[in-house]
C-alpha cells in the first residue's frame, strides 16, 4: 500500500499564490487559539495516537453520542406511532440494533488501516465525482439529526423553565454549545466524549429511579397483539438511528495506528453503539407507555413534549430535577458536536475547494443551516423523527452494502489495494459508475418495499399492517447488483483486478 506523502500532495505544494499565503497565515493564527484547521487529508503515521486509551476513546465517542434524550424519543415511537407494547418495543429494539450496528462497527475498522475519513474511503468505490451524491445524502442526514437533537434539547430546557423559555431559544442554546465543542477538533472532542457519557448516565439513573415507582401502572396498559408490519416498520426506524453512523464511522478511528487489530476496533464500535442505544431506547418505550397511563405524565408530555414528560417523571426529586434536566439538555452536544465535526469533513469531500477553508468555519456554516430547520420542525417533532429515521436508513443500507462487496469481493479484503497516494486524484480512482447504478437499482427496491405515511410500496402492503422492508431489501439488492456492474467497469478500465 502506497503511503500518503504530505509533502508531495497537491494540497501542500508550495505556491506563491497570494490567497494561499493569506490562508496559511490564517491557519497559523487559528491554531494558536486551539482551533483545529486540519481537513480531510489522510492522517500520516507520525500523527497517529497509540495506546489502549486511544482505542477506548472510540467506544466512548459512541457511548456519549448516543446517550441523549433523542435516543429516548426514538424508543418512544414504538408505543406512540406503531402501537407496540413495552415488551414488543424492547424486543424489536434489541434485535434491530444488534443487526444494524454491525455496519458502522465494521466500516469503522477501515479508519486505522487507511488513515482516511469515511467519505474519502468511499471514493475508492464510488469514484471522485459520483461520491458527491453520497456526500450530499450524508450532509442531509447529519443536518437532519442535528436538527432533531436541537429540538429535543430545546424541549427539555423549556420544561426546566416551566415554559418561560420557549423551544426556539432552547434550540439556539443547544446548537451554540455543540458548535463550540466541535471547534476545538478531534483531540478535544475525544476528551469531551470520554467523560460526557458518564455524567449523562448518572442523570438517566435518576430518571429511571423515579419512573420505576410506576411500573405496575405502565405494564397494565392494554395493547393489541403486535403485527408483523408494525414490528418491521418500527425496526426500520431503529435501523435508521444506529446504522446511519456508518458514513461517519472512520472519521473517529482514522488516528489509530494501522497495526491496531481490526477486531478490537470493531468490538469498541459495536459495544459503544449498542449499550446506549438498546438501553435508552427501551427505557424510552417504557416511559412513553407511562405517558398513556399516568395522568401527570400525560399532562407533562402534552405541554412540553419529551422535556415535560421527563419533568413529570422526576417530580419526587423536587428542585433537583431541574438540575438533572439541564444536564440532559446540554448533553445533546455530545451528539451534535461529533456530527457537526464530520459534517465539515463531508463538506470538504463534497466540494474539494473547501479544503482551503478552515474546518471550524464549515462547522459554523452547518450550524447556520440546521438551526432554522430545527425551529421549523419543532412543532411536528414526533412525525419528523419517525419519517426521517426510516428514510435515513434506506440510503445508508445501499451505501454500506456497496462498500462491503467492493472491499471483500473485489479487493479480497486487502487494504494494500487502496492506493492512498491517489486519494484526491480523479484519474487514480475508480470511475464509480458501477456503484452509482447499483445504488439506483437499490433505490428502486426501496420504493416498492418502504412503508411511510405518505407512501406504502406494493411489497410493504403485502405484509399485515404494511411492513417496511426497504432497508433490508435495499442492502441485499444493491450489493448483488454491484457485482456484475463492477466487473463491467473493470473491463472498461482495462483492469482485471485491483
Amino acid at each position: 500500500m502506497k503511503e500518503y506523502d504530505a509533502e508531495k500532495s497537491s494540497i501542500y505544494t508550495e505556491d506563491s499564490n497570494k490567497f494561499k499565503r493569506h490562508f496559511n497565515h490564517f491557519v497559523d493564527k487559528s491554531s494558536k487559539f486551539g482551533l483545529e484547521v486540519r481537513g480531510i487529508q489522510p492522517v500520516t503515521l507520525e500523527e497517529r495516537t497509540h495506546g489502549i486509551g486511544a482505542l477506548l476513546n472510540i467506544a466512548s465517542i459512541w457511548l456519549s453520542a448516543n446517550s441523549t434524550v433523542l435516543t429516548l424519543s426514538t424508543g418512544g415511537l414504538g408505543p406512540s406511532s406503531f402501537y407496540l407494547s413495552a415488551r414488543d418495543s424492547c424486543l424489536t429494539i434489541l434485535f434491530f440494533n444488534l443487526l444494524g450496528n454491525l455496519l458502522p462497527s465494521y466500516l469503522g475498522t477501515f479508519g486505522p488501516k487507511l488513515g482516511m475519513r469515511q467519505m474519502c474511503i468511499t471514493r475508492y468505490s464510488f469514484g471522485y465525482y459520483p461520491v458527491i451524491l453520497v456526500c450530499l445524502l450524508n450532509l442531509i442526514g447529519m443536518i437532519g439529526f442535528c436538527s432533531l437533537n436541537a429540538v429535543s434539547g430545546g424541549q427539555v430546557l423549556s420544561a426546566v423553565s416551566n415554559g418561560s423559555l420557549n423551544w426556539n431559544v432552547g434550540i439556539v442554546i443547544i446548537a451554540v454549545i455543540a458548535l463550540i465543542v466541535s471547534f476545538a477538533g478531534f483531540k478535544f472532542l475525544h476528551t469531551f466524549e470520554r467523560y460526557a457519557w458518564m455524567v449523562i448516565t448518572v442523570m438517566f439513573i435518576f430518571v429511571a429511579g423515579c419512573a420505576g415507582r410506576h411500573l405496575d401502572a405502565i405494564y397494565s396498559v392494554p395493547f393489541d397483539p403486535a403485527t408483523p408490519g408494525a414490528i418491521l416498520s418500527f425496526g426500520a426506524v431503529v435501523l435508521g438511528y444506529g446504522m446511519t453512523w456508518a458514513p461517519l464511522a472512520s472519521d473517529f478511528s482514522a488516528y489509530l495506528p494501522p497495526e491496531t487489530k481490526s477486531w478490537k476496533v470493531f468490538l469498541c464500535n459495536y459495544i459503544g453503539l449498542n449499550l446506549p442505544l438498546i438501553s435508552l431506547q427501551c427505557f424510552g418505550a417504557i416511559v412513553q407507555v407511562g405517558a398513556m397511563a399516568i395522568p401527570e405524565w400525560t399532562d407533562g408530555y402534552e405541554q412540553n413534549g419529551l422535556g415535560g414528560l421527563l419533568d413529570a417523571i422526576m417530580t419526587p426529586l423536587k428542585g433537583f430535577r431541574k438540575f438533572v434536566l439541564v444536564v440532559l439538555a446540554l448533553g445533546i452536544s455530545s451528539n451534535n458536536a461529533p456530527t457537526i465535526y464530520s459534517c465539515s469533513l463531508t463538506l470538504q469531500t463534497f466540494l474539494p475547494i473547501l479544503l482551503y477553508v478552515p474546518r471550524f468555519l464549515l462547522s459554523t456554516l452547518a450550524t447556520g443551516v440546521y438551526l432554522p430547520i430545527a425551529i421549523v420542525i419543532a412543532t411536528r417533532f414526533q412525525e419528523a423523527l419517525n419519517n426521517f429515521l426510516s428514510c435515513l436508513g434506506y440510503w445508508t443500507a445501499l451505501f454500506g452494502s456497496i462498500l462491503i462487496v467492493d472491499h471483500l469481493l473485489f479487493r479480497k479484503g486487502n487494504f494494500a489495494s487502496y492506493d492512498i497516494s491517489q486519494w484526491d486524484n480523479p484519474r487514480g480512482l475508480p470511475m464509480g459508475i458501477a456503484a452509482l447504478i447499483a445504488g439506483l437499482i437499490g433505490c428502486g427496491i426501496v420504493v416498492v418495499s418502504m412503508a411511510q405515511i405518505w407512501w406504502t410500496g406494493p411489497l410493504a402492503s403485502a405484509i399485515d399492517g404494511g411492513g417496511d422492508l426497504a432497508t433490508e431489501l435495499g442492502f441485499v439488492v444493491s450489493g448483488l447488483a454491484y457485482i456484475p456492474l463492477k466487473y463491467i467497469e473493470l473491463l472498461i478500465e482495462k483492469r482485471i483486478n485491483y
